[in-house]
């Protein structure tokens, strides 16, 4: 299990550089475009390095159902959602927020999943992470310019997150095994050409003449996307894994997300409540996962 928690730390990583890349890349296109082009390039660099299309092509055929559960769930409704959403804050308190993912996983996993289940320390837990949430959405500016934006923002954000939740119920429930880097592979390519098609008529054709910049950003995000999930994928299938346990390590997004964010962004600084957000969110989740002591 040591093993399975350092190779997930792996995607972890990654996952906390991709608000950085999101945020610089929106600065030149429009968030579903940005998204569609992202997942298209990574299924696309993932098939490659397959370098086995008919295996690819039986694969997806054979797994139709979760491909396309996959797409929409992950891919298509859950970057959609994020990508507007990060659109109208700032990229730390983005990362805070998708930080909180591991509690609402816990809470689809004891829904769904008979074998995860809830008790009073982890239920506990869920109401201080929502409580660290709302201390952040309630300091954010509530100008007219600004105010009501971030906090529709931070809305979008949540149910991007609830969405995420959902998908990893939907793959650990499957009972026939997979490939999870041809899954991946085409999941992120069918989720990503189904969101640049539903750009075009909703934000207009997409200007592709921009700086290196946001070719670098798009090219960086791409390779997040086609490792972090395969690897990913990889693990939740295993049936010694449970997602509670697996999603712990994704309390470190938070914080890597909005340290990397307030070094690297111009326009992003920490605040008093969104440090207050962070610690409150972090410590409710170490909370959730801890151990009780035993004689």
């Amino acid at each position: 299990m040591k093993k399975i928690y350092l190779l997930a730390l792996i995607p972890v990583i990654l996952w906390s550089t991709a608000f950085i890349g999101v945020k610089s890349g929106l600065s030149y296109a429009t968030p579903m475009a940005f998204a569609g082009i992202r997942f298209m390039l990574a299924g696309v660099l993932l098939a490659l390095f397959l370098h086995d299309p008919k295996g690819l092509v039986m694969h997806t055929v054979r797994h139709w159902k979760l491909v396309l559960k996959t797409s929409v769930l992950q891919t298509s409704l859950f970057y959609a959602l994020y990508y507007y959403g990060i659109d109208q804050i700032p990229a730390s308190i983005a990362a805070i927020i998708v930080g909180a993912i591991p509690l609402f996983s816990a809470v689809s996993a004891h829904i769904f999943l008979h074998n995860e289940h809830l008790n009073g320390r982890k239920i506990f837990s869920l109401l201080a992470a929502v409580g660290g949430i709302a201390i952040i959405s309630l300091s954010r500016n509530s100008t007219p310019e600004t105010g009501d934006l971030q906090v529709l923002g931070i809305v979008l954000m949540l149910i991007a997150a609830v969405s995420e939740s959902l998908l990893q119920v939907v793959l650990k429930k499957n009972t026939e095994p997979y490939d999870p880097m041809k899954l991946n592979s085409a999941q992120i390519f069918i989720g990503g050409a189904t969101l640049f098609l539903i750009s075009i008529p909703v934000e207009g054709m997409m200007d592709f003449n921009l700086p290196s910049t946001f070719y670098i950003s798009l090219l960086w995000l791409s390779m997040v996307s086609a490792i972090g999930f395969s690897i990913w994928y990889g693990l939740i299938q295993r049936p010694e894994v449970k997602i509670s346990d697996l999603n712990m390590l994704k309390f470190l997004n938070p914080i890597l997300g909005a340290v990397l964010s307030w070094i690297v962004m111009v326009n992003d600084s920490p605040d008093l409540y969104s440090v207050i957000g962070m610690i409150i969110i972090s410590g409710a989740v170490l909370l959730f996962y801890a151990k009780k002591r035993t004689r």
